[in-house]
């Protein structure tokens, strides 16, 4: 149903046919902010001839869809990028065509090529030994993959959002309780309208909640004072200082992104 190559260059074909499954699957995932796959840096690697990134190209071969009907012929049905962090390790994303993915492709790809990699060649001969997937957006599909083939999940970021209505305060918080970098670009929150993302938040050493939740305050006035409606930020759930801080300055759960593991470290 399915055959899948590692691929270092494109015919011109196939790559418009990738460009505009990529876009496709970009546009239909923004809203829920899962995994993407920009185009343009795929075919940069393959133009350098990098070895510090591998695509795996997933066709679905033809296949009958009615009777009486002739079959559909071969397409591109997604694709897997490994970026290596490492001589053994990579980040790995996947992308399958919105159109295709009640079939469960990457379901039939990992019962053909297994999920533990090979001691000496690594996963599928890439050379990695150690993969690590995040699934983004509380992804509907990655947790019934984990079961499937009991992929352990390695680590756990929670987004939280804060809406700004009604607040009041000073922007920039004291500066004895630690540093933050805002992103003012906004980018459409669900329920929540344009929201501006908290991308580096270093509290001081030792910052007890109080004084985290006032930092968190200062990052909430600025980004009200630049008419944005709403907040996020990414923090480790295990952080229970900064869980706490978060929920008393008004932070509401949005998603949880989970990274997954193949292969041992």
């Amino acid at each position: 149903m399915i055959k899948y190559e590692w691929r270092t260059g494109l015919g011109p074909g196939e790559a418009a046919e990738l460009a505009a499954l990529l876009d496709r699957a970009a546009y239909h995932d923004a809203e829920a902010e899962h995994n993407s796959i920009d185009f343009g840096a795929v075919q940069r690697a393959m133009d350098a001839g990098t070895d510090s990134v591998r695509h795996l190209v997933i066709w679905m071969l033809p296949h009958t869809t009615a009777l009486d009907q002739p079959d559909d012929p071969e397409r591109i049905a997604g694709l897997i990028r490994l970026e290596f962090t490492g001589t053994r390790e990579a980040e790995v994303t996947a992308v399958v065509d919105p159109m295709l993915r009640s079939i469960g492709i990457m379901t039939l790809l990992l019962e053909q090529a297994g999920v533990q990699p090979d001691p000496q060649l690594g996963w599928l001969g890439s050379g990695a030994h150690v993969l690590r997937a995040w699934a983004r957006g509380n992804h509907p599909a990655a947790g019934r993959i984990s079961k499937r083939f009991l992929i352990p999940s390695h680590r756990r970021i929670w987004k939280l959002v804060r809406p700004l209505d009604g607040l009041e305060g000073t922007a920039g918080g004291p500066e004895a309780a630690g540093t933050y970098t805002l992103d003012l670009t906004p980018v459409l929150s669900e329920g929540f309208g344009p929201c501006a993302t908290i991308v580096e938040f270093a509290p001081a050493p030792g910052a007890d909640s109080a004084a985290v939740r006032a930092l968190l305050d200062g990052a909430a006035a600025t980004v009200a004072e630049a008419g944005l409606a709403a907040v996020a930020v990414h923090i480790d759930p295990g952080d229970r200082t900064l869980v706490n801080a978060c929920r008393l300055s008004g932070f509401q759960h949005d998603r949880t992104d989970v990274c997954y593991q193949m292969g041992e470290s």
